[in-house]
């Protein structure tokens, strides 16, 4: 079963009691036969998330707020998540969503009635060209005012995260995660919940990833997003694996993207950032049923079947973003991915039928 820490419930479960809605009912509502505020099942730390979700859901209708259900500053009406969703659905890379959700919150800023507070809406800081690097604040300096801020900030950077991971198609291999808050006694924890080092006590919050993966294609569409709202807060709560507990296969994915197309590393790169040899490398992903070759496969043709719905890039365009010296490589190469030439391809996602630029 999929779970998460009890304490996380027990937050939502205070917010339910502090506005007056009857504890009772609240746990019948989420399918919970006993009073985790007040008797714990025995030896037990953990709920189901499906429980959680149901109970972020109820939060939402009591206050008729979106912001989490954690009391921050601002005031956020149901369906302010989804808007912005089909905001930025439409969007071709990555950079392209976060612009357009930090537009997206800026004007829903001038509406509230509350001083401005950007807490939800990411800024993604550029360094100069020469550093690899990003910082995506989601959260701006205020003054922090309860151990409850500490833990939404948190929640609100895994819960983002994940956000724009779906939109990409792929988990975003993060380098670091700043938090404003200060270090709490087990900062451990932190580190394997991002799999990436947190660093506290930062001037903002925000992810920090490579400046490649901000031009990304977004691959989900009005459809799949329908669905992901249908099932919504679940696919931004549930526990994921740390990265201990990922499979090699995934740790190598991750590895891939945070790499880029035209940077791609071999097999020996790989083995070199895991610490293992290339036989052992070799061994394990043949346990797991895959090849690095088949995983280096996998992510070039992803990607590439993303650019090819951007209609801004030519088939040639794509090849080079791809990192192919030669045109005719990247077309035998998309041939033997997927069966059919990329102007085959491109050609199958416009019925109406402009002509395929092969």
């Amino acid at each position: 079963m999929n779970t998460m820490p009890l304490k996380t419930l027990n937050t939502l479960l205070r917010v339910v009691v502090e506005h007056g809605y009857p504890l009772e009912r609240a746990l019948q509502e989420i399918g919970l036969d006993y009073n985790p505020l007040q008797h714990p099942q025995p030896g037990s730390t953990q709920v189901s998330t499906g429980a959680y979700s149901k109970l972020y859901r109820l939060l939402m209708q009591i206050l008729q707020d979106e912001a989490f259900g954690l009391g921050q500053e601002y005031y956020a009406p149901p369906g302010t998540f989804r808007m912005m969703c089909l905001f930025v659905i439409h969007c071709q890379t990555l950079e392209q969503a976060l612009v357009r959700s930090r537009e997206f919150f800026d004007y829903c800023d001038q509406y509230r009635q509350a001083p401005r507070h950007r807490t939800a809406g990411p800024i993604v800081a550029l360094p100069p060209p020469a550093q690899e690097q990003v910082l995506c604040i989601f959260e701006e300096p205020r003054s922090l005012q309860s151990s409850r801020q500490h833990i939404s900030h948190a929640n609100v950077l895994l819960m983002m995260h994940r956000f724009y991971s779906w939109l990409i198609g792929r988990a975003i291999p993060l380098q670091a995660v700043h938090l404003r808050a200060p270090a709490p006694d087990d900062p451990q924890r932190y580190d394997k919940l991002f799999n990436c080092p947190v660093r506290f006590d930062m001037p903002a919050s925000g992810l920090v990833l490579t400046r490649q993966l901000l031009q990304h294609p977004l691959v989900q569409t009005e459809d799949s997003l329908r669905e992901f709202l249908r099932h919504a807060p679940y696919p931004l709560v549930k526990r994921e694996q740390t990265g201990e507990l990922q499979s090699l296969s995934r740790n190598i994915e991750q590895l891939l993207t945070a790499a880029g197309p035209q940077q791609l590393p071999t097999a020996s790169d790989i083995a070199r950032q895991l610490n293992v040899s290339p036989r052992t490398l070799h061994r394990r992903l043949t346990a797991e049923g895959t090849s690095f070759q088949q995983l280096k496969d996998n992510f070039r043709r992803e990607l590439a079947v993303g650019y090819l719905h951007r209609e801004d890039l030519s088939i040639d365009a794509i090849a080079a973003v791809m990192g192919f010296q030669d045109n005719s490589a990247f077309y035998r190469s998309f041939k033997k991915w997927t069966g059919v030439s990329p102007g085959q391809f491109r050609k199958r996602l416009r019925p109406q039928g402009a002509s395929p630029d092969e």
